[in-house]
């Protein structure tokens, strides 16, 4: 038996098949699409998301030579322009205690924990306003005081003193002028028998502040934290969708397929 359909006849069959299919697709959930048509990239999340955002980021290795450039000239900038050149002398004294050698350990102890003591005196404003005179009032208290440094290695009666300016005979100066002031006074005040002079200051041949190596590679890393910041904000707030991979990444369907756009004919179509 032979069944014979008209045109009309035959065109509504296939627009009632084509609605149940589209029926047939509403009626079931993504889920239900997504083990009809299982994607080969159903990885795990996190490191699919770790893999783009490296390899994104390694797509704009570019931007990262930009910011590399400008952190290395920017720092340049800085150490030959803008900050201003230190010199270095340190000065080394040593104190010791009276009737030393007849001291008991306790007692050896006590007097080396005072040698911090000693230290703060240093920098006192009783001896930097009598360097500032022999100075002839070139640098004020306030000056000294941040120029100065003491330090006192653990467990020893060593004091250095340290000063920074921008005239390396001045450091010089200031540093002989302490250890000599130092050593007069804390023997009068504090009753110690004896202030030895290990080293005195020394004239710096170059300046010590800016190091500009050490200026390069922070220019130099914080261009990178710059690029890896601007990196992930781009991947972040990039939602565009370029191929079919991203479809499945964002959106977790599967592309069935695909119809191809040609831009130079729709532009040509335009220009008619």
């Amino acid at each position: 038996m032979t069944l014979v359909l008209t045109e009309q006849e035959a065109k509504e069959q296939i627009i009632n098949g084509l609605l149940k299919i589209t029926d047939f697709y509403d009626s079931r959930s993504a889920a239900e699409w997504r083990i009809l048509m299982p994607s080969d990239n159903q990885k795990p999340k996190n490191i699919t998301f770790f893999k783009d955002l490296l390899r994104y980021t390694a797509s704009k290795w570019y931007y990262l030579l930009c910011l590399l450039a400008v952190g290395l000239i920017a720092a340049l900038l800085y150490s030959n322009f803008i900050v201003t050149p230190l010199y270095v002398s340190t000065g080394k004294i040593y104190i010791q205690s009276k009737e030393e050698q007849t001291m008991t350990t306790s007692e050896l102890a006590i007097s080396t924990s005072l040698t911090k003591d000693y230290a703060d005196l240093i920098v006192d404003r009783a001896i930097l306003n009598i360097v500032a005179d022999e100075m002839d009032h070139e640098y004020s208290y306030n000056y000294l005081k941040n120029a100065i440094s003491v330090e006192n290695p653990e467990g020893t009666r060593f004091i250095e003193i340290t000063v920074k300016t921008p005239d390396p005979a001045d450091s010089k100066q200031i540093v002989d002028s302490l250890l000599t002031v130092s050593q007069e006074k804390i023997v009068d005040w504090l009753g110690i028998d004896r202030i030895t002079v290990i080293r005195t200051g020394s004239l710096a041949a170059k300046p010590s502040v800016p190091n500009i190596p050490k200026n390069l590679l922070r220019g130099a890393a914080a261009a990178v934290i710059a690029f890896l910041f601007l990196a992930f904000a781009l991947y972040f707030f990039n939602d565009s969708i370029k191929d079919a991979s991203d479809v499945e990444k964002y959106l977790e369907l599967s592309v069935l397929g695909n119809i191809p756009f040609n831009q130079s004919k729709l532009h040509k179509s335009r220009s008619k």
